[in-house]
């Protein structure tokens, strides 16, 4: 029998052992870093039953979504920021995406089974990420070997869209990992494939309201260790498809046949990065990071007749290739001057270059420079002072000649810890904001390579209380918010001169701003969390007449719900979360009216088998509901000047409730 003190102290220690990488000197718990980062584990993410990287992201709270039902594409915002101010990163790079940069990042391009944790920081982390870095970092920590010599990973996952499935409707997802260490080395390596046979909800015909895709993720990796230095070289290899296959319509020049249009997104990458690190003693280390990414993005148009087959159509604006290509350097030394003062100074490369049919001729690269050195002032263990400074050179804008930031982090009791931060933000405008064009019978929209970077100040601040009681219940309750204020905003504008042409331009400031309220409690088989925010978003129109509000406020709640059975190995998890009414203003003619977007709630019921016997003690089933409110799209609705409301479109979110199960394969040899 376990003493309550030895179970307090196990309880503790796991608490204490949930480290956080992202912006640290080293490796540190959740409690003693100097951001709030939250933390989504692996296991959180099997219990979830994820089949792609949004349905983990998708009950968190100040994160929300919008679909692109053409290219597959899903865009994030965060704080009330859109996604090319949040910064992705894979093992603390970053990823290029559709266009350079990660702010171009549809993260459902990113293999999940192949993620160990997610690690969230809110709020600017410009001084050590740099440019999108405004709203925050997303960062995801791949899996590393583990202990055992040999093992082996494996996994299907087969999920209804909606209430359509078959041979080729549906998801079917299959994965296989494989990993060896012996002694000093790591050598790993894993193969998917992820179908997603489309939706087709109201659409008639060939169409689908959602389009169906093909995806193949790999990836590889070889690590050597030993003593106080390490290097590790990883592989990240995607090959996707999404297909939108059109309707059959009778063309003018040809009366005796049909046809019908289809498109096919392509997109292939290839990420390399290696990571290296030497530990010279307890006062100094060195650190080094690299990565190059080469990216292709190609669409690619054919005509089905009815007649004779499939034909390639020569259309210059319906046939499009670009190459994006990106390397990253990161380097790093922590040197420990004393007991209280540490200072860590740092190179960061980022080199982007482009070509294809949709950029503009000439020099398409942005070339980003910049050192940047921050402290950590330690003058008891009750107060942590961290400042930054970041100095940039950049080959395209001029950038600020100094960002500044300082986190602080005091602990008040023993249980109380209190978090202030501001910090100066930036965001170079990306390839696709600089020189991408893209016309077509719906777009005209056309790069500015004289668009100048963003900026902002921002400050965030967040009370957090833990307490293990000698009941063994964990408590952790956090009280935040935020303020973000944006200058030289890029976004759309019309041309002057065409009424039909977007160009992007620095169109205006922003502001935002939020408070936010989540406890989380652990009890024996229990693991409950709730939480509740409530985001100001900026009124654009707010510079045209100042008696409309700047900022217009959306709530947003959540909670997790899991127990244990721990006789029979089974785990039950509820993920709920609500998205309130998003308030905003519209031009209807010459008025502008205010329109409202609808809120809606989403939810995931979950069921995770395991087994204990022979054999069978190596896998486990999981099965579960998705969307189990059904939602699909979310209308919005304007107020006219006479206050009668009509509708007003709105946004395509989810394709319903679905059902899934799924089986995993984890075998290790000792």
């Amino acid at each position: 029998m376990i003493s309550a003190s030895a179970q307090e102290d196990s309880t503790k220690a796991k608490e204490i052992g949930e480290v956080v990488v992202t912006g640290q000197y080293k490796p540190q718990s959740v409690k003693n870093s100097v951001y709030q980062v939250k933390v989504i584990t692996k296991e959180r993410i099997q219990k979830q039953g994820a089949a792609k990287l949004q349905d983990v992201l998708n009950t968190e709270l100040n994160i929300r979504f919008s679909q692109d039902l053409a290219t597959g594409g899903s865009d994030i915002s965060m704080l009330g920021l859109k996604g090319q101010n949040v910064k992705i990163l894979v093992d603390g790079l970053p990823i290029v995406g559709r266009q350079g940069t990660s702010n171009e990042v549809n993260i459902n391009q990113i293999d999940i089974n192949s993620i160990e944790r997610i690690e969230i920081v809110e709020g600017p982390m410009s001084v050590v990420y740099g440019a999108d870095a405004l709203a925050g970092v997303i960062n995801i920590i791949t899996k590393k070997a583990p202990a055992a010599k040999f093992s082996v990973t494996a996994r299907v996952h087969e999920e209804t869209v909606g209430k359509e499935y078959g041979v080729q409707q549906g998801i079917h997802n299959q994965y296989i990992g494989l990993n060896w260490r012996n002694k000093h080395w790591e050598l790993g390596g894993g193969f998917g494939y992820n179908y997603f046979g489309g939706w087709k909800g109201d659409s008639t015909g060939r169409e689908l309201t959602w389009h169906w895709k093909d995806q193949l993720i790999a990836n590889g990796v070889i690590g050597y260790t030993a003593g106080k230095f390490n290097i590790r070289y990883r592989i990240d290899g995607l090959d996707e498809i999404i297909t939108n296959p059109g309707n059959f319509t009778r063309w003018q020049s040809d009366a005796g046949d049909s046809f019908a249009l289809n498109q096919e997104y392509l997109s292939r990458r290839v990420m390399q990065q290696v990571q290296a690190s030497y530990f010279v003693n307890s006062n100094l280390s060195v650190q080094a990071q690299g990565s190059y990414t080469d990216y292709r993005r190609q669409v690619f148009s054919t005509v089905l007749s009815q007649n004779s087959g499939k034909l390639s159509m020569d259309i210059p604006s319906a046939q499009s290739l670009d190459k994006i290509k990106g390397f990253t350097f990161r380097g790093t030394v922590q040197y420990r001057i004393s007991s209280i003062v540490s200072l860590q100074p740092g190179v960061d490369i980022n080199l982007e270059s482009g070509e294809g049919d949709r950029l503009k001729a000439g020099n398409n690269e942005v070339n980003d420079y910049a050192f940047f050195l921050t402290s950590e002032i330690t003058p008891s263990s009750k107060v942590n002072i961290r400042p930054g400074l970041r100095v940039i050179k950049n080959s395209v804008y001029d950038a600020p000649p100094v960002i500044p930031s300082i986190n602080t982090k005091f602990a008040l009791s023993k249980n109380l810890d209190l978090r202030l931060s501001y910090a100066r933000g930036f965001r170079s405008p990306s390839l696709r904001e600089l020189y991408f064009n893209f016309f077509d019978a719906n777009h005209q929209i056309t790069g500015n390579p004289d668009l100048k970077a963003e900026t902002s100040h921002s400050f965030t601040g967040s009370l957090s209380w833990k307490k293990i009681t000698k009941g063994q219940v964990a408590y952790t309750t956090v009280l935040g918010g935020f303020y973000n204020d944006v200058k030289n905003l890029i976004d759309y504008a019309l041309s002057a001169n065409d009424p039909n042409l977007f160009i992007l331009t620095n169109v205006s400031n922003s502001k935002t701003a939020g408070v936010n309220l989540s406890t989380v409690v652990k009890y024996k088989q229990w693991n409950v969390s709730v939480g509740a925010t409530y985001t100001g978003f900026y009124n654009d129109y707010s510079e045209e007449d100042e008696s409309l509000p700047q900022l217009q406020w959306s709530a947003e709640a959540n909670t997790n719900i899991g127990y244990t059975f721990s006789k029979i190995g089974l785990d039950a998890n509820l993920f709920y979360k609500f998205t309130g009414k998003q308030p905003s203003y519209v031009a209807v003619g010459n008025d502008i009216v205010q329109s409202e977007l609808k809120g809606y709630h989403m939810a995931d019921l979950t069921f995770n088998k395991r087994f204990s016997k022979k054999i069978l003690q190596y896998f486990t089933i999981n099965a579960g509901i998705r969307n189990l409110f059904d939602v699909d799209h979310v209308y919005s609705t304007v107020v006219s000047t006479g206050g009668i409301h009509t509708a007003a479109g709105g946004r395509n979110v989810a394709y319903g409730r679905s059902y899934f199960a799924g089986l995993a394969f984890n075998w290790e040899k000792k």
